[in-house]
């Protein structure tokens, strides 16, 4: 039995659309590095065909810095329990942004309209529940992005 869920897999997999999206997409990001476009978008599938197809450590670690924050690191560090905290620089009283907002905005607002989607014939099939899964992941991933620019504690 893995110790990892496929409740686990999908946040990676969210996570890491997320750091490709922030890296400029998978089109620019094949750029700097050394994975082709096409790959790229196959590692943030979350469908049965691509779930075992996951981004290359040194490929997760560009697309972060290219993205600009630790978006699949984090996402690992939250799966074994852990918070990353920045050591080289002081932080600052917020690293929180209005377009990190309007990010979470935007996915809580993905979520919303599959869900009113879906439930319009009243009932949910496979493919809306595996699509509003997927989505659920992106948004978690987006909320746990937040969480680390602002500590995530009170």
């Amino acid at each position: 039995m893995r110790a990892v869920s496929d409740k686990d897999l999908k946040t990676l997999k969210a996570a890491t659309r997320l750091s490709v999206t922030r890296a400029g997409g998978s089109d620019a990001f094949e750029h700097v590095t050394r994975v082709r476009q096409g790959q790229i978008s196959k590692y943030g599938l979350a469908s049965d065909e691509h779930m075992a197809s996951f981004m290359p450590i040194d490929v997760a670690l560009e697309a972060d810095i290219e993205g600009g924050s630790p978006v699949i690191v984090e996402a690992m560090a939250k799966l074994l329990g852990y918070r990353l905290v920045r050591e080289d620089v002081p932080e600052p009283e917020t690293g929180l942004t209005h377009r990190d907002i309007s990010a979470l905005n935007a996915e809580a607002g993905d979520v919303t309209r599959l869900a009113i989607e879906a439930l319009d014939d009243g009932r949910l099939d496979a493919r809306e529940k595996r699509d509003l899964m997927e989505q659920l992941a992106e948004l978690k991933a987006q909320i746990a992005a937040v969480e680390g620019k602002i500590g995530g504690g009170a």
